[in-house]
């Protein structure tokens, strides 16, 4: 009798119900009890391998995606070095013009032809020149289209890829719901349904800890700071003390520059030569996803106008940092910052994108200020010094 009341109450907590005195057979209603814990196990254990499965696919595509954005990044740093390279040739073309007055001159010379063969070589000679400087906007126009293209590209893959690793995350929480599930169901169970039921609480840790030996596998393979680092100890070129400019691709249209010293004065001698049109940005893809990006105060060091820093400067993984060198330092605040070193930042700034690497760290504030930009970077953004750029909010994400 005793077993035969067990029987009932099992059956009661595993269907919900609450025993009756309708109930005709108390023994076919303890099989019933059974029947569903097994049906409650074989269906968790089904969910949970379709979730094993779709995690390790999510896990293939991650990889493949890292590999195909690593080169799209390297590809987006020489289109970008391309294009800064072409800026400066053109920049230096139109101040030729402007210090030597070349229009006037070539006009001059037309018209001081002596005779009708002097005059038709001076016009071809005029001709060639003016076809020189219109080859090379041309030019500058075509790297500036392929610079948008890679960036656009590479933003997809990221985007890609960073919707591929929210998708792993729910499937984490997905194998934890299924365990928490199958175990309030259960609750009652039998004992002999216990080692199936930590067979599937075995298999949602381990994707918990999959995640986790990943990125303490990554901060293992970090590489060393170089021994011969000495830009990391260094006296910031702008306190803390100062204000953070706000970006100004993020205020409303109808409030001009207020709240933000957006350095405006510092800007001239950088967009000297940009008569293509080429702004030394792309917008990406990423524009309609928040995918991935974070936001915080970015600093800038190194080059001639920092005068705490050797120039030439040689960064945490042994790379010069110089007056045109395209780098960035992390702050040492940051977990398992040295797994950084290498990696490409996408940096968004006044409506530009620049794409920079990882090869320093420092104090940084202690950790306020998120990157410290280095010449290269700062001067793709249109700033002539490192006080010039001081401490803006920029939008960055780690590729």
């Amino acid at each position: 009798m005793l077993a035969m009341a067990l029987a009932v109450l099992l059956a009661c907590s595993l269907l919900g119900v609450a025993p009756s005195a309708a109930m005709a057979d108390p023994v076919d209603d303890g099989q019933a009890a059974v029947d569903q814990a097994q049906a409650t196990l074989n269906d968790a254990e089904a969910r949970m391998a379709q979730i094993n499965e779709e995690y390790e696919a999510l896990s293939a595509q991650v990889d493949e995606l890292q590999k195909k954005i690593d080169e799209t990044s390297a590809s987006a740093l020489e289109a970008q070095q391309a294009m800064l390279d072409g800026r400066e040739s053109l920049g230096e073309v139109a101040v030729g013009e402007y210090r030597n007055g070349s229009a006037a001159g070539l006009l001059a010379m037309v018209l001081d032809s002596k005779s009708f063969a002097d005059l038709l070589r001076n016009m071809e000679y005029a001709t060639q020149i003016m076809a020189f400087q219109a080859d090379e906007i041309a030019k500058q126009e075509e790297r500036k289209r392929a610079f948008d293209e890679v960036s656009d590209e590479l933003n997809a893959q990221k985007n890609e890829q960073e919707q591929a690793l929210a998708a792993q995350e729910e499937k984490r929480a997905e194998a934890e719901a299924v365990v928490e599930e199958a175990t309030g169901r259960l609750a009652s169970a039998k004992a002999d349904h216990a080692a199936r039921l930590a067979e599937l609480a075995a298999q949602a840790e381990a994707l918990r800890k999959q995640k986790e030996e990943a990125e303490a596998a990554a901060a293992a393979a970090a590489p060393k700071e170089s021994a011969d680092a000495n830009t990391g100890d260094r006296e910031p070129v702008v306190g803390d003390d100062e204000a953070v400019a706000s970006d100004p691709d993020d205020s409303p249209k109808d409030d001009g520059d207020k709240g933000s010293s957006s350095g405006s004065s510092d800007k001239g001698d950088a967009s000297s030569g940009s008569g293509s049109g080429d702004s030394g940005s792309s917008s990406g893809s990423s524009d309609s996803s928040s995918e991935g990006w974070l936001s915080g105060t970015a600093s800038a060091y190194g080059g001639k106008t920092d005068p705490s820093t050797p120039n030439p400067g040689t960064t945490a993984t042994g790379a010069v940092c110089d007056d045109n060198s395209m780098g960035v330092a992390v702050p040492k605040s940051m977990p398992n910052y040295r797994s950084y070193f290498g990696r490409t930042v996408e940096i968004k700034y006044g409506g530009k994108t620049v794409y920079a690497t990882v090869n320093d760290c420092g104090s940084m504030g202690g950790g306020s200020r998120v990157l410290d930009l280095q010449p290269g970077v700062w001067k793709a953004f249109g700033f002539s010094s490192c006080r010039g750029w001081g401490l803006r909010t920029v939008k960055y994400r780690f590729l």
